[in-house]
């Protein structure tokens, strides 16, 4: 065994190598971790089956008891803080076959949330298992280098699209497997072949010629040939969720009417004056309603690291699939007695910068996010500075009645950013806000459609935030801005440092266009003031209600305090991710510098052991005697007796009746005419053990362990 042990050790290596892609997946310090446990237990299983002879059944059943110890603290360890080891152990459990799936379906990096890391810790496992054994135990150990090449192409089958320079860690694949089969196949023929037919020196430096000459190869043709794309699994549109006909706008005249105008919606904490609320961000438009379309939405993943300001979130009233956020958070995490549920429902546009839940929000869920500054709000005054970028949306047939206006609005402007100035300029002088859910309002149908837009730019000019950012978003198109709608909440009376309350009568809707600089955030909505009277209609003047107030907070935040963990009390806030990830960078510190201290009589002990072997197992039986007599010599030189210099093996033997035994036996093997036959080397080997088994007697167990790694034989030649 100890013959095939380079070959077990570059093996080990091109797995490792093979799993370096899997960095572009999980993107976690906690992936490195498990895939280093699970290469070493996996291996240990691997020798202990050989030496041990286990059949196949107990090689696999012993497998199954490391995976199952193993499962929690390598794919969920930010559970254990909690105390949820053996609540994890089941969807640990079942990760064993619905992670392969749910791999596919989410964001990347996908961190170490749904127990996720199970796929490659199986993977690994398995395949160190079953290499190594191979490797120790099958006369075409060969086969072998199947599996870190499987691994690999799992690795970029259910990687991302694009990996950075793949010709450089597809080499790094490459190189250690074939280094793997080449040292195999070297050493199949130096048992065949005499010791000076075959040059293992020559063949490794050869090699590493040939090595380096490659990966000049490889970087040279990855640096100037084009790659072709790469073939992965993910799909272009990762979506499990059907949004096609969904419009949040649609239901933005319902947080008006009497009995949600005043009900609270949220409760944030951790608001900045100036902050807004995003529900979802609007694109497609067909006419009739303006919603999502196709676009991609990727789970995120539960234990996304992130940075930023804490927000904390109590939903009260509200209940809607999009999640309100602010800003550009990096992370979420839910809280509360759905919060797993919900977790495992959470998808995301990038693009959009919109969150979708499966189950939606409902009264009396909570979470928390870490949120970085989003696309900027511009004031009136510096539209006409703003520099478009090129469109990519296109502009589409609208009723004459909005076109005339424009016309009328942008006529002496001469940029299109001041042509995009006028007309929102316009849109707040000729409009007028009115939602149409009381008596006293004016009539105002709900919808966003061309036809009742077309509508509303008759005289006077009157809807709400439906209508106007609708028209504003295809009137910034006609002008060449790519335009957006964002329906959320624009909460009044934020003071720094306190609760927010959102009622319904904070909802907003804005437009976003995109400019050189990114995408930026208009107000389109005029401000509430007097209606004229209609030309057609009661005479009546009908005013708009004064600004609604938002309520002053309640105390703590909460109806009723509880839940410490709720946004209500921003200050938890610690990641328990990022302290695990500290208490491992701190275990593994120490277990390396204690690794780095037992190197040395580690190798002392291995190197011993080598030693021994190479001289038992010496082609000749005659070597294999004199092998004897040389382990006994340096037997003694480690527990200090220095035998004679220069003499025979019978005077160097003394008066010793065993080292006396012992020489007789070795010259007759040497100087024979023929050769010992092989039970003579055998008790020549075993009457060398008694003499140093003698020598040991009585000394109880510390001083053989200082024996072997006493370093006096290798040092003294």
């Amino acid at each position: 065994m100890i013959q095939r042990a380079p070959a077990v050790a570059m093996l080990l290596l091109a797995i490792g190598a093979a799993c370096v892609p899997m960095w572009w997946i999980f993107g976690t310090l906690q992936l490195v971790v498990a895939l280093a446990v699970v290469l070493l237990v996996g291996a240990a299983i691997a020798w202990l089956g050989t030496v041990r002879h286990w059949s196949s059944i107990t090689i696999i059943l012993t497998g199954l008891a490391a995976l199952a110890l193993l499962a929690v603290p390598l794919t969920a360890p930010q559970r254990i803080p909690r105390g949820e080891w053996l609540p994890a152990l089941p969807d640990a459990a079942a990760a064993v076959v619905l992670a392969w799936r749910r791999l596919l379906t989410i964001g990347l990096p996908v961190g170490t949330g749904d127990s996720l890391l199970m796929a490659p810790v199986v993977l690994v496992l398995a395949g160190t298992i079953i290499g190594v054994s191979l490797a120790l135990r099958s006369k075409r150990a060969e086969t072998a280098a199947l599996v870190p090449a499987a691994i690999a192409a799992w690795s970029i089958l259910w990687g991302p699209h694009e990996l950075p320079n793949p010709w450089l860690t597809g080499l790094a694949s490459i190189v250690p497997i074939a280094g793997y089969v080449a040292i195999v196949r070297q050493a199949r023929r130096r048992r065949r072949a005499p010791r000076a037919l075959s040059s293992l020196a020559r063949r490794v430096g050869a090699g590493a010629v040939v090595a380096v000459l490659a990966v000049g190869a490889a970087g040279a043709a990855g640096a100037v040939v084009p790659l072709p794309d790469r073939t992965v699994l993910r799909g272009d549109s990762p979506s499990s969720i059907d949004l096609q006909g969904t419009s949040p706008l649609a239901a933005y005249r319902s947080f008006w009417s009497p009995e949600s105008r005043d009900a609270a919606q949220l409760t944030v904490t951790g608001l900045e004056p100036g902050d807004r609320i995003r529900m979802a961000v609007l694109e497609s438009y067909d006419g009739e309603v303006l919603g999502i379309g196709r676009s991609a939405f990727e789970r995120v993943p539960i234990a996304e690291p992130g940075d930023g300001r804490v927000i904390g979130v109590t939903v009260d009233a509200l209940t809607t699939p999009w999640l309100p956020v602010v800003g550009s958070p990096s992370a979420i995490r839910f809280v509360g007695d759905r919060a797993e549920r919900l977790a495992a429902g959470l998808h995301r546009n990038d693009a959009l910068g919109t969150y979708f839940l499966e189950l939606g929000i409902a009264p009396g869920d909570g979470y928390q996010m870490l949120s970085e500054p989003g696309h900027p709000m511009v004031a009136p005054e510096a539209v006409a500075a703003l520099e478009p970028a090129d469109p990519r949306q296109g502009s589409q047939s609208l009723p004459d009645a909005m076109l005339g206006r424009l016309a009328a609005w942008t006529g002496e402007a001469a940029t299109p950013s001041e042509r995009l100035a006028a007309m929102l300029e316009g849109l707040r002088a000729d409009g007028y806000v009115s939602h149409g859910v009381e008596a006293d309002e004016a009539p105002s149908r709900p919808g966003h459609s061309l036809e009742r837009l077309e509508e509303m730019f008759a005289e006077p000019m009157i809807g709400d935030a439906e209508q106007y950012a609708t028209a504003a978003m295809l009137l910034a198109r006609q002008l060449g801005f790519d335009a957006r709608v964002v329906v959320g909440f624009t909460p009044e009376g934020i003071a720094s440092g306190q609760p927010t309350g959102v009622v319904g009568a904070d909802a907003d809707a804005w437009i976003e266009v995109r400019t050189e600089a990114g995408w930026v955030g208009l107000d389109v909505t005029p401000e509430p003031r007097p209606i004229p009277e209609q030309e057609q209609g009661s005479p009546t003047t009908v005013e708009e209600p004064p600004m609604q107030q938002a309520p002053a907070p309640a105390p703590g935040g909460q109806t009723e305090g509880g839940d410490a963990a709720a946004p209500s009390a921003p200050q938890d806030t610690d990641d328990g991710m990022a302290r695990l990830l500290q208490v491992l960078a701190a275990s593994a510190a120490v277990l390396g510098l204690l690794a780095l201290v037992a190197a040395i009589p580690v190798g002392l002990v291995v190197a011993k052991v080598v030693r021994r072997r190479r001289r038992r197992s010496a082609e000749e039986p005659r070597d294999r005697a004199e092998g004897a007599w040389a382990e006994v010599v340096d037997g003694l030189r480690d527990r200090g007796e220095t035998l004679p210099p220069g003499g025979t093996r019978l005077e160097q033997a003394a008066a010793d009746a065993r080292m006396r035994e012992l020489a007789h036996r070795v010259d007759r093997a040497v100087f024979a005419a023929d050769p010992p036959s092989e039970p003579e080397v055998d008790a020549t080997w075993m009457l060398g053990r008694a003499v140093l088994d003698a020598r040991d007697a009585g000394q109880g167990w510390l001083q053989p362990l200082l024996t072997r790694l006493n370093p006096a034989s290798l040092v003294r030649r």
